[in-house]
């Protein structure tokens, strides 16, 4: 399989100010066979108590189609041991029920959160990656912490966004070529060349 297309999704930035740019910042093209697709979190999901008719929901349907067409998942998260934020709460809860049919079922999922501290304190895997696990994905760990994550990332003039710690750019560039890594060893299905359509 040579190329991977990964979808990447970070909650909204009241409640991750860095998720959706460090992702940005990994999806600039390259000539690695591996292709991030990021996708802002749909409104509607990013509110609490929106789960009642989760299968039924249009704009749920399309995010569960967007991930089952990707080969792999990158969460962005803020860096915490507790609960995430109730907007990527709700949007895992919706990725991953009903159960039965997940697309994060057997799929590689990578976690990387952000911290505007140097360093962390925060376990390997958490409540993220138990959600994760719960969906049945297979969570390439352990998870990509990019401390002062404010200092880490800039914004540059044409509006993309960079990454201007070494650093944090191999260890997350480590990351995404592991995912691919798994999404290449467990592949049975044909590659993931040129364009999808995505429904968002």
């Amino acid at each position: 399989m040579e190329n991977v297309l990964l979808l990447g999704l970070s909650a909204p930035a009241e409640d991750d100010p860095f998720g959706d740019p460090l992702l940005r910042a990994l999806s600039v093209p390259g000539a690695s066979g591996v292709r991030l697709v990021v996708s802002a979190t749909p409104s509607v999901l990013s509110r609490t108590g929106a789960a009642a008719s989760v299968a039924s929901h249009p704009v749920a349907h399309a995010l569960r189609r967007m991930a089952s067409l990707a080969d792999g998942l990158v969460i962005a998260a803020p860096e915490s041991d507790a609960v995430p934020p109730a907007s990527l709460r709700t949007l895992l809860d919706w990725l991953s029920w009903p159960a039965d049919s997940s697309p994060l079922a057997g799929k590689p999922v990578a976690v990387m959160t952000t911290t505007r501290d140097a360093g962390t304190s925060t376990d390997p895997y958490c409540e993220v990656e138990r959600m994760l696990f719960s969906a049945g994905a297979t969570v390439i760990g352990p998870r990509t912490v990019v401390g002062r994550a404010d200092r880490a990332l800039r914004g540059t003039e044409d509006g993309r966004v960079s990454i201007s710690d070494p650093g944090v750019a191999v260890r997350s560039l480590f990351h995404l070529h592991r995912t691919a890594a798994e999404v290449r060893r467990g592949a049975g299905a044909p590659p993931a060349g040129g364009d999808r359509p995505w429904p968002l």
